[in-house]
């Protein structure tokens, strides 16, 4: 996106918004209360001395977290669109690590000015934009607030790139201003990368929120001069804390630090645990052999399966994780949530089904080997007297959760508590909620959880995580568990106590999760197991390294610290010379994995790309397979150092083959053709008018099945085919569809060749069966006939029997009326046939039903013999009609009231309904569906079609001025015809869809 391009008079001048501030200030002042906002209304010293220190200089600021940051960012913000008020290319961007801090961020920055901010994030749909819509944002917006990946996203796809006019003009780099509470590093990577192209912009603020760190702990002060250094020269700022705390310390207290020390465990649980690991062998033995029960099946199949495996495998860890850290009561709410959680078997083939019913069948025994360690009324043992040392000692409970429960007990009223508990797992989350919730003596606590929204079955949507979140903060939740996963996303300002049920792992986990606790009077809680060496030390080490970083800061002198050059090292890329757009190595996979999601797929068929990795001599290369219907299929990557490196080198070649055979735009953005036309599906049944007509068009890729190949295209001797009858069952009573035999050179494996489908019609659907039905050799003489039933018949349904027209210059012609080899290819050379109709099931024996073919054979023939037909053929030339080809053998009499005239033969009208009938006019086969008798070729036009119903009197008239065709019975009534649909994937149900 260029400069030229945006509207200056979309962004509002600085007088303008400092105006509509104020305004807004005088009529909230009596509204708005000074704790809400206190920056708002008052700037605190220490706020102006880091926001006098950022005007200067690129500023890393260190505060705790509660201290007012995002006021100082507002703050600088306001003074850069002043200084940039004559330039109408001013952008503001502040980055945010989570979707939470986005919103919240946001929000914040809205209450605290009148700029106009937006957040972006990826559930939006912002990945979908395109540069025309980020144009749109940054001309209407004054602050864009969004995850580092989608900044990263759109600087790669250049959408706001400026490289073009100011790469060398150094006099416009960006101001930078970053807030963080553990200024260490971590996400080297994509750091580094938005570093390096935050050099080519200009005019522009970027208020980064971030906390990052490389290790757990920090050895030595050295260490910790050596990571703030390298953070300083990435992001080309320098650190900034404020010395003075005495202000900062009044404002944001710091929480009192406890250690609350439990048992180790009581009881070991050996038997149940050797229990339940026979359980687990003996399903994953039963999985495993039900797997080889069906030789013959598809690899997404097997994938499936391989998930299910893993599930299994996920839920047993989870159960002996919840056993053995909380209790048997836990670990028998953790087989619960396994169990809700189990995918819906619901219209899955058998095999799939099969495996899922097996998972539950582990999880409901391994409930039945809890229960049976638990006494009858256990559940009331912790709500009788409040004896949870007895239920720690049936190891019920363990010391762990028992001493979290005294530390519940020992709160005041509930709406003092505003408690935040962190735990490692989600798992641990989920379960002691619902544990909690069973204990009446803490029934007046409100308990919720809250964890990420990554891939996890356990996973909350974001909806639910933000309805929770608002719970919290708004006091209408007492107890929240979360994981450490969220931890940099929750900002309670009243958070009242804070436990680390689980140690932290990282001093920024540590420092993030101490800094909740900001309340006074709040507390900090450590829950440490007694006697467990390793726990003390791996929080000694935590405790040393946050002090080591905190002095480190505090003894800086920024005067005399020299930011070193940033060695961002080689990669390889792909730049897009017109947009500079661009693709690295560790983009490329997941652009791959991007492209293969936008290629056609359904529930049957999931487009994604392959890697096959081989090595000599120590290198590695790696060899890419594309779907199908890509652009193209295979690719082989160069030799490089490790597997990983050769799997994104040839994922970068792909990326730059695909932008040049135009898969991808030059924005490295997948292209897909959207369908001509009214594209949108219709989803619903009063709607559709059914599927494969124009209101449900849909694209699909093209490819090429090896089973359908053959060489018998030039064969003029007698050949064997390899035979499959196809059957079809509807789910509507008296209901009945012809059958069909797939006449093949080639033999299908047996899971294909005998296998069930289910397709989906309007209001309806059809049980497609196939069955291998052994070999059938025909003659010379019969496989003519068969070609010509191919040719007339699905060139009549699908396409056009007629070619050329008046418009397009060309003559008008029958298909079939020269031999035509171009309608045959190697590709696709079958016979599909119909079979005589018959009760007998369809692994007996069957017949090919030459008469219908023969029908279709003889009218191909007619229409050869006879070219006058076509519809642009002079009127006065058709008088000699050759009538020899007749479908009916005893032909009623010539004239009559029941007697109906078609161009080949004469039919009585109760025989005409069902009938198949080729319409010269558009070169399509139809089916009748009604005679209607009331109704002839003199009878007013109606309009149905796409021509003005005023200009033709009748349906002569309009067949006569449209077609040149002159009706010889105008009399006779009309025919009522089924349109046959354009191909459908009848393979997804409507119900299911969207």
């Amino acid at each position: 996106m260029h400069s030229d391009t945006l509207n200056p008079t979309l962004k509002r001048s600085f007088q303008t918004m400092m105006t509509d501030e104020a305004a807004t200030r005088q009529e909230t002042d009596g509204a708005v209360s000074p704790s809400k906002h206190p920056g708002n209304l008052i700037r605190r010293e220490y706020q102006v001395n880091v926001f006098e220190v950022a005007k200067r200089r690129n500023t890393i600021a260190v505060l705790e977290t509660g201290a007012g940051k995002t006021m100082v960012a507002v703050m600088l913000m306001k003074e850069m669109l002043q200084l940039q008020e004559s330039n109408p290319r001013k952008l503001i961007i502040f980055l945010a690590p989570t979707v939470h801090l986005v919103t919240q961020q946001c929000e914040e920055i809205k209450s605290w000015s009148n700029f106009k901010a937006e957040a972006y994030y990826g559930t939006k749909g912002v990945d979908d934009w395109n540069g025309k819509s980020w144009e749109k944002e940054v001309a209407e917006n004054d602050v864009l607030v969004m995850t580092p990946w989608v900044f990263l996203n759109v600087l790669r796809k250049a959408f706001l790139s400026l490289e073009k006019e100011f790469y060398h003009n150094f006099e416009y780099k960006p101001k930078i201003f970053g807030t963080t509470a553990s200024p260490v590093v971590r996400k080297g990577k994509l750091v580094c990368w938005i570093s390096r192209s935050l050099s080519l912009w200009y005019s522009c603020l970027f208020c980064i929120q971030f906390s990052v760190e490389i290790q757990s702990c920090v050895p030595s002060t050295m260490d910790c001069e050596d990571q703030v250094s390298e953070l300083e020269s990435i992001l080309d700022s320098q650190i900034y804390t404020v010395e003075e705390m005495k202000e900062l310390d009044l404002l944001v207290p710091s929480a009192k630090e406890v250690n609350r020390f439990y048992g180790p465990r009581q009881v070991s649980h050996s038997q149940i645990k050797m229990k339940i690991e026979n359980s687990f062998a003996k399903f994953s033995t039963l999985m495993a052999n039900l797997q080889e029960s069906w030789p013959n099946h598809y690899k997404d199949m097997d994938d499936k399966i391989q998930m299910l495996q893993r599930r299994l495998s996920n839920d047993h860890a989870k159960i002996l994780y919840c056993l053995e850290e909380l209790g048997i009561s836990c670990a028998c709410e953790a087989v619960k949530v396994c169990i809700e959680n189990l995918p819906n078997t619901c219209g899955v083939c058998d095999l799939i089904r099969e495996s899922s019913l097996k998972c539950k069948d582990y999880l409901q025994e391994v409930l039945c080997v809890l229960g049976e360690h638990l006494q009858s009324g256990h559940e009331k043992i912790l709500n009788i007297g409040l004896d949870f040392l007895k239920a720690v000692h049936m190891g019920y409970i363990s010391p762990k959760l028992y001493e979290l429960l005294l530390i519940f007990l020992s709160f005041r009223e509930a709406r003092q508590v505003v408690c935040l508990i962190f735990v490692e797992r989600i798992v641990a989350a989920k379960v002691i909620e619902r544990f909690l919730k069973q204990i009446t003596y803490l029934c007046h606590f409100t308990v919720s959880y809250l964890t990420g929204s990554n891939s996890s079955v356990d996973a909350l949507t974001s909806s639910i995580q933000r309805k929770t979140l608002d719970s919290f903060c708004s006091g209408e939740v007492n107890l929240l568990f979360a994981t450490h996963v969220v931890e940099e996303g929750i900002h309670v300002p009243k958070c009242s106590c804070v436990i680390q049920f689980d140690l932290p792992k990282t001093v920024r986990s540590y420092v993030q999760s101490r800094g909740h606790a900001c309340q006074h009077d709040s507390l900090f809680v450590m829950m440490l197991e007694r006697g467990n060496i390793r726990q003390i030390d791996q929080l000694f080490d935590i405790i040393r390294s946050a002090c080591s970083m905190t002095a480190t800061i505090l003894n800086r002198d920024p005067d005399t610290c020299i930011l070193r050059a940033s060695n961002f090292g080689a990669t390889c890329a792909y730049v897009v010379d017109s947009t500079g757009a661009s693709v690295t190595a560790d983009s490329s996979v997941s652009l791959i994995a991007r492209y293969c999601e936008k290629l056609p797929g359904d529930r049957f068929f999931t487009p994604e790309p392959k890697f096959e990795f081989s090595s000599f001599s120590g290198l590695h290369q790696c060899k890419l397979t594309l779907p199908p219907n890509a652009a193209f299929q295979t690719m082989l990557g160069p030799m490089s150092r490790n597997s990983q490196l050769s799997k994104q080198l040839v994922c970068v070649e792909a990326c730059k083959k695909l932008h040049k055979v135009g898969a991808l735009d030059d924005h490295l953005v997948p292209i897909v053709e959207a369908p001509k036309g009214n594209d949108q599906t219709v989803r619903s049944k009063v709607a559709a008018a059914g599927a494969g007509t124009t209101k449900r068009k849909e694209l699909h890729g093209t490819a090429y099945a090896c089973a359908l190949s053959g060489t018998w295209g030039g064969r003029s001797d007698n050949i064997l085919f390899q035979a499959y009858k196809i059957d079809f069952c509807c789910t509507l009573v008296g209901e009945f569809y012809a059958g069909f035999v797939l006449l093949l050179e080639s033999k299908l494996d047996d899971d294909v060749a005998n296998m069930e489908v289910d397709l989906h019609l309007i209001n309806k659907s059809v049980r497609s069966s196939v069955s291998a039905s052994g070999q059938v050799l025909l003659d010379v003489e019969q496989i003519l006939k068969a070609r010509c039933f191919h040719e007339f018949f699905f060139n009549g349904l699908f396409g056009r029997l007629f070619v050329g027209s008046k418009s397009s210059g060309k003559q008008r012609e029958f298909l079939l009326k020269k031999e035509n080899n171009t309608l045959w290819c190697p590709s696709n050379m079958y016979l599909l046939l119909p079979i005589e109709s018959s009760n007998i099931p369809s692994n007996e024996s069957w017949k090919i039903n030459w008469m219908a073919v023969d029908s279709c054979v003889s009218v191909a023939e007619f229409l050869k013999k006879n070219s006058q037909l076509r519809a642009d053929y002079p009127v006065s030339k058709r008088n000699n009609l050759d009538f020899r080809f007749r479908m009916s053998t005893d032909p009623p009499e010539c004239d009559g009231p029941n007697v109906i005239h078609l161009a080949n033969a004469t039919f009585n009208v109760k025989d005409l309904k069902g009938m198949v009938v080729l319409a010269i006019h558009t070169g399509r086969i139809y089916s009748i569906r009604d005679v209607l008798l009331n109704m002839s070729s003199e009878s007013s036009f109606d309009g149905n079609s796409d021509a003005n119903p005023a200009s033709y009197t009748s349906f002569s008239d309009y067949f006569n001025k449209k077609y040149g065709i002159v009706l010889m019975h105008p009399r006779q009534p009309l025919l009522q015809l089924k349109q046959s649909h354009n191909p459908h994937n009848l393979l997804l149900n409507p119900d299911h869809e969207g």
